[in-house]
């Protein structure tokens, strides 16, 4: 086999190599979809996914996920009626929302991650009402 490589074009091996590449990497992607309620949650990672399920509570289901991706970075997201958390920060959805849960990060809907951010923190203080002393 060592032999037949050897007797290949640099630039057909090379082909050949990238080829393999672009076939057998989406193949490690995971890709699940989840409805809770009014929202679509589609998780589509690299890595390795620690807690991927939706508990039936009391009042309404919760959505929970923990993974690693291949570089080593942790995710937790929970979502629990229009409230989710991700990485230990909260932010509110609005119904009919959708997430997308991806190597990134989270994203709400079309937007960007940025964007996404911005749109849950403004979510949540619209309705929290905070008291200091």
């Amino acid at each position: 086999m060592t032999s037949f490589l050897r007797k290949l074009p640099l630039s057909l091996t090379m082909s050949m190599l990238i080829v393999g590449f672009l076939v057998f990497l989406p193949a490690c992607t995971h890709r699940k979809v989840v409805q809770l309620d009014s929202h679509k949650v589609t998780v589509s990672r690299h890595g390795f996914e620690k807690k991927f399920q939706v508990v039936e509570g009391p009042s309404e289901p919760r959505f929970e996920y923990a993974g690693i991706s291949t570089d080593g970075k942790g995710l937790k997201v929970s979502i629990e009626g229009d409230k989710i958390t991700i990485n230990g920060v909260n932010g509110k959805l609005r119904v009919g929302d959708s997430v997308l849960i991806s190597d990134d990060g989270v994203a709400v809907n079309s937007l960007d991650y940025g964007e996404s951010e911005k749109y849950l923190r403004a979510n949540n203080s619209a309705t929290e009402v905070s008291v200091r002393n």
